[in-house]
């Protein structure tokens, strides 16, 4: 009996008790849900450049939502993906239109934008902004920011119900994609928007500088993992969700922050399977 109440003391209690671990912990889920699976196309198609772009992008429209607007939500949110946005057309308009490969072009516009966005947080912003904006805060989760998780969850979850076998067609075979007549640039297009959205939701939990770890980490964890696409997308989820779990326990039980503490967790899972996986192939040689 006692290893069970301090198992349910370690594990469940602060789950139970706390309003703001319970909302952490949903929001969380929420983004495992939509951005995991947007991590796994990413990288199937070998874009993690280009989302590691994106996830920087943000950072100066979110910048310049909080000088004007405040810590507010919805301007936060809406600065955010005008300005990854931006980045995504800019970056598309470079490598279409001169010799410069897709992955560099974004890296040009990666660069700019992240020092840009620096830039107007060190002469405009608080040192309270500044630390929220670039590591998030999970554990102070707003109804207001909760709902704008729900709602990007939910519209992502909607498009990949949908469009996932064209998605994976591109991921797969692109030239076959264009070939059957699909109009692969729109659908790129919304693709990366919801990209950008997912980097966005996930910037109020983990930061800027860390929200890519979220939607990658486990995308490659679970990619180590399994070789079936359908196995990536379930275990990739599962292991987001299990990774958050354990870094908001982490958080709270040690007192560090909840943003890396949570990619902590993500980067150790993708260790421990690397090291599995190679494990598994030495004892079969």
């Amino acid at each position: 009996m006692i290893v069970v109440g301090t198992l349910w003391d370690f594990l469940i209690s602060p789950f139970v008790e706390y309003a703001f671990m319970q909302k952490a912990l949903l929001s969380c889920f929420l983004l495992c849900l939509s951005a995991v699976p947007l991590g796994v196309f990413l990288l199937l198609r070998g874009l993690s450049l280009v989302g590691d772009s994106l996830a920087h992008g943000i950072l100066p429209g979110i910048a310049l939502a909080a000088i004007f607007f405040g810590m507010a939500p919805v301007p936060l949110f809406i600065g955010g993906i005008a300005a990854g946005l931006i980045v995504a057309f800019i970056s598309n308009q470079l490598s279409t239109r001169s010799i410069i490969p897709e992955e560099a072009s974004f890296t040009v516009i990666y660069s700019l934008s992240l020092a840009l966005g620096v830039l107007i947080l060190f002469h405009h912003g608080t040192n309270t902004n500044v630390m929220h904006l670039l590591f998030g805060s999970v554990l102070g989760i707003d109804p207001v920011t909760l709902s704008l998780i729900a709602g990007v969850c939910v519209i992502t979850t909607l498009f990949l119900a949908n469009f996932r076998k064209l998605l994976l067609m591109y991921c797969f075979d692109p030239l076959l994609f264009q070939v059957a007549g699909y109009h692969h640039k729109l659908l790129m297009f919304s693709f990366f928007a919801l990209v950008v959205s997912n980097l966005v939701a996930s910037y109020q939990a983990i930061g800027t500088l860390l929200a890519l770890g979220l939607m990658m980490l486990p995308a490659i964890t679970g990619r180590i993992l399994c070789t079936h696409y359908r196995q990536i997308f379930k275990i990739s989820s599962l292991l987001g969700i299990l990774g958050c779990y354990s870094g908001l326990l982490l958080s709270y039980h040690i007192d560090w922050p909840s943003g890396p503490s949570i990619i902590l967790c993500l980067g150790i899972q993708c260790l421990v399977a690397y090291g599995c996986k190679q494990k598994s192939k030495s004892s079969h040689i």
